[in-house]
């Protein structure tokens, strides 16, 4: 481009760049859509991979199968959210860069630092934290969203304001099937203060938080669930929560497996033959209780394996006495 720079009349050839430019905005629209190119494409061979493997991040399954069942148990069993399984590429670097920042004992919302694994574990619960910070860059490139519109992440287009009031109802409803669509891109968006998910008592309807919970167990049917489960790995009280629920949901007592007609005869049997125990482990440790008796049971989200919270805190401690007999 020719610029009387000097006012002179002489003038100066000047190279700009921008997409007001024909060639350059072309030229960026056919990268931009080579990268899409690329993205869909690896999200096609993540989707049809059946010979993924790795070991879960929260506990000590060697999982194999495909990335979305992966993904499903992380949120089904550990409550650990990261995202429809659809809206997500790039996985494995997910995972790995997930893997890196709990194992260098940062919280995966906050980014706080904590002295031991089991310590960060527990902030990670009782705060909500086994999620993503949207407002955490560094995951950007793993969600589909961020490569739809040249130049654009999911912020910026969810920030784009609305067409004027004078738009045809055409463009107004074009605009709004958009704003939807970016709705369900960003699923993994959440409020850094929503209230937790309540968790029900395993014997009757009352509902809070966990630790209440836990709390009214023991005080109002005599069920100490810390002490009971303290020497059960993960999967063990996985089960023992699953068989309960399904007994309790059946009218049966879970310990002597009588039927009762309704919940109030159920609670008040067991209160009278002091069942409020764990019964047979036979009859819990099968492994069709794996599988929960409610959808989205906030119970089992808060399960922690305490062989390996015991084993990384004694860890902990004798660091800590080596420590500190080395600076003697």
């Amino acid at each position: 481009m020719l610029i009387d720079a000097k006012g002179d009349g002489t003038c100066v050839n000047i190279l700009v760049l921008g997409k007001f430019i024909p060639e350059d905005k072309k030229l960026r629209e056919d990268l931009h859509n080579k990268q899409m190119m690329w993205v869909l494409t690896q999200k096609i061979n993540e989707r049809e991979d059946k010979n993924f493997s790795r070991k879960c991040l929260l506990c000590r399954l060697q999982f194999k199968g495909c990335r979305a069942d992966y993904l499903s148990h992380l949120s089904r069993l550990h409550n650990m959210q990261l995202g429809q399984p659809e809206n997500l590429v790039f996985i494995d670097d997910l995972l790995n860069c997930i893997e890196t920042r709990l194992e260098s004992l940062h919280c995966l919302f906050c980014n706080k630092l904590f002295k031991n694994q089991t310590v960060l574990k527990e902030h990670m619960r009782k705060k909500q934290h086994k999620k993503i910070n949207p407002k955490d860059t560094e995951f950007d490139k793993f969600y589909i969203i961020n490569y739809l519109e040249m130049g654009k992440n999911w912020r910026q287009v969810k920030n784009e304001p609305d067409d004027d009031d004078d738009d045809d109802e055409l463009s107004n409803a074009e605009n709004s099937d958009r704003r939807v669509s970016v709705g369900n891109w960003s699923d993994w968006e959440e409020d850094e203060d929503k209230v937790e998910n309540p968790v029900v008592c395993l014997f009757c309807e009352r509902s809070s938080s966990f630790d209440e919970i836990q709390s009214h167990m023991n005080n109002a049917h005599g069920f100490d669930f810390t002490r009971i489960s303290v020497d059960m790995d993960f999967y063990h009280q996985v089960k023992l929560v699953n068989y309960v629920r399904r007994q309790v949901y059946m009218g049966h007592c879970p310990y002597c497996d009588k039927i009762l007609p309704n919940r109030r005869e159920l609670l008040e049997h067991m209160s009278m033959e002091s069942h409020f125990i764990v019964p047979q482990m036979q009859l819990w440790d099968q492994p069709e209780y794996f599988f929960p008796t409610y959808e989205n049971d906030s119970f089992l989200c808060h399960l922690n394996d305490h062989q390996d919270d015991m084993a990384e805190l004694h860890l902990s401690k004798k660091m800590e006495e080596d420590c500190h007999i080395g600076s003697c």
